[in-house]
């Protein structure tokens, strides 16, 4: 005899959340200037995938949109990391690698300003009164 029960319907509010933000987070992450975006959207699909998954496993419904949901949410915000760190990474390479060529603009910037210094305090400035009268 087949036992037709009905399947709960636990976690799927969460797990619907869940895929949609992985898929904004996911879109987002490819786009240069959202990366802050993809994150939020990312962390925030981690948050409730694992809480539709924790959801649908005790109730044993099916766990396929929260543990998408999670899973898209982990690859964009590690994609967006991933992406940040190689950026810090080639922009402090090229500054370490320009640091000689920084410090002589720096010493020749300092110099110049010692120079213009002593050539405004060789300047005297002297006032001298002028007395106009008016005659009628």
């Amino acid at each position: 005899m087949e036992d037709y029960k009905q399947r709960s319907n636990a976690g799927l509010g969460m797990g619907i959340t869940a895929l949609v933000l992985g898929i904004l987070a996911v879109i987002a992450s490819f786009i240069p200037c959202f990366g802050f975006f993809a994150v939020l959207f990312g962390v925030l699909a981690i948050i409730f995938g694992a809480i539709g998954l924790s959801q649908a496993k005790k109730e044993n419904a099916p766990t396929a949109l929260p543990l998408s949901g999670l899973i898209l949410g982990i690859v964009a915000s590690a994609f967006v990391i991933l992406r940040t760190l190689f950026f810090v990474g080639a922009v402090g390479s090229a500054i370490m690698s320009s640091k000689d060529e920084i410090n002589q603009a720096i010493d020749s910037a300092t110099a110049e300003s010692i120079k213009v210094q002593d050539s405004l305090n060789a300047i005297e400035i002297t006032t001298d009164t002028v007395k106009v009268e008016v005659t009628k």
